[in-house]
């Protein structure tokens, strides 16, 4: 393809040639001559331009919100050919370079190899990718170019940020018996040594010690603790609804990182957990333990979207028949335009389960937008407020998120 260097070029030879002919000047004449021969002659020499060869290398394939991932291409001259080398990599729309350029402009030489770095940084939770990458090819002299695509498409994942709760925040009913050390203790029967206590009408004489009994003149008995787990479940509320706001700042995107945050400390201490999203339908990611346990869930919420509008009651009604009797469900939602959370709750209540809920509050997005009057949005927080008091009332933890409030601190209240 002709550049636009070469355009002038050609055009100024063509202009000189012809007011040679006209004014009769050979100078003229000859100079037009020469320019258009180079061009033409230029035209014939982009079989010599550089054969260029691009590899991508990338510091992970998955990172956290606000983290950062390097970028580094290698380019190679694979042939004798020599000129510039024009390279554009495609970036997500919202990725902020933190350091270099995804675009470069290099002399190639014969069989040279040169690299170039940058990083960028993803704010926002979600499945992206980088590329194509778009070169543009130029002769020695920048007069003709060659552009190709280079379908080098690298696939990644942003997850939602974990912050660190630093202490047990829920226990479970009815926890399961498993081998090794748990973190959660309880004492009953088990292997570990808790305390002595009295003699009652009831205890197993196995578990008498008789040591304490010959110094201490009566019946004592060994208290043991047995290390358990438990099954919870996370729900996650991913109406339409929960979009209210924009980039981090919404239903959604708060309830994403409280899961995130909360799955993580209790995958550490070895429970089993299971996410459940409802929106325009029920999504599932079944019960398990471990790391890659974890990544199945951070890669579920990279990918929720807001959109639906199933409701709480019809949602429960066909998650409890699969839910482990007595584990604790912890509810992420901003509990807006649902007219079925009271059934819901009771309805959950009366077979057994104990439900938490953590509940961003739509209404302070509201607020920043200012889409609603000061008199509506009054109301609609007295509103709130009193089904917050209600689901309190049935004996449920709810916690009442602010947007200013950190994951910790609304997890550990709650």
């Amino acid at each position: 393809m002709w550049s636009k260097k070469a355009v002038a070029v050609a055009g100024g030879a063509i202009f000189l040639t012809l007011a040679g002919l006209i004014r009769l000047n050979y100078m003229f004449i000859s100079a037009g001559l020469v320019m258009l021969t180079f061009v033409v002659l230029s035209s014939f020499l982009d079989v010599w331009m550089p054969n260029v060869k691009v590899r991508r290398e990338t510091s992970s394939d998955n990172i956290f919100e606000d983290g950062s991932i390097n970028v580094k291409f290698i380019i190679k001259n694979t042939g004798l050919g020599l000129g510039f080398v024009e390279i554009y990599d495609k970036l997500p729309p919202q990725a902020r370079i933190t350091k270099g350029s995804n675009y470069t402009l290099l002399y190639m030489k014969p069989w040279q190899e040169v690299s170039f770095e940058y990083s960028l940084k993803l704010p926002l939770r979600g499945h992206y990718h980088l590329g194509p990458v778009r070169m543009r090819v130029k002769d020695a002299f920048d007069l003709f170019y060659n552009e190709k695509i280079e379908e080098s498409i690298h696939s990644f994942s942003v997850f939602p940020q974990i912050e660190v709760l630093e202490e047990q925040v829920i226990k479970s009913r009815a926890p399961k018996l498993l081998s090794g050390a748990m973190p959660l203790n309880l004492i009953g029967s088990g292997t570990e040594f808790y305390s002595l206590r009295e003699f009652v009408p009831g205890d197993s004489l196995r578990s008498v010690n008789w040591k304490a009994l010959a110094k201490k003149g009566k019946m004592m008995v060994n208290e043991t603790v047995r290390e358990d787990v438990m099954d919870v479940i996370l729900l996650l509320d991913a109406r339409e609804v929960s979009a209210v706001g924009g980039g981090r700042d919404t239903p959604l995107e708060m309830s994403c990182r409280a899961a995130a945050t909360y799955a993580k400390q209790l995958l550490d201490e070895r429970n089993n957990v299971a996410l459940m999203t409802y929106g325009d339908s029920i999504k599932r990611v079944d019960l398990d333990r471990g790391e890659h346990h974890l990544f199945k869930i951070l890669t579920s919420l990279s990918s929720v979207r807001p959109e639906g509008n199933l409701k709480l009651e019809i949602v429960l009604k066909d998650l409890l028949p699969y839910i482990p009797s007595g584990s604790p469900i912890i509810l992420f939602s901003s509990l807006d335009d649902d007219h079925t959370i009271s059934e819901a709750f009771t309805n959950t209540i009366s077979r057994g389960y104990n439900i938490t809920t953590l509940s961003p509050s739509s209404l302070d997005f509201e607020e920043k937008m200012k889409r609603i009057p000061h008199q509506p949005l009054l109301i609609a927080r007295i509103e709130r407020d009193n089904m917050i008091s209600e689901i309190r009332s049935f004996g449920m933890a709810v916690g009442d998120w602010k947007a200013d409030e950190a994951v910790n601190t609304v997890l550990q209240g709650g």
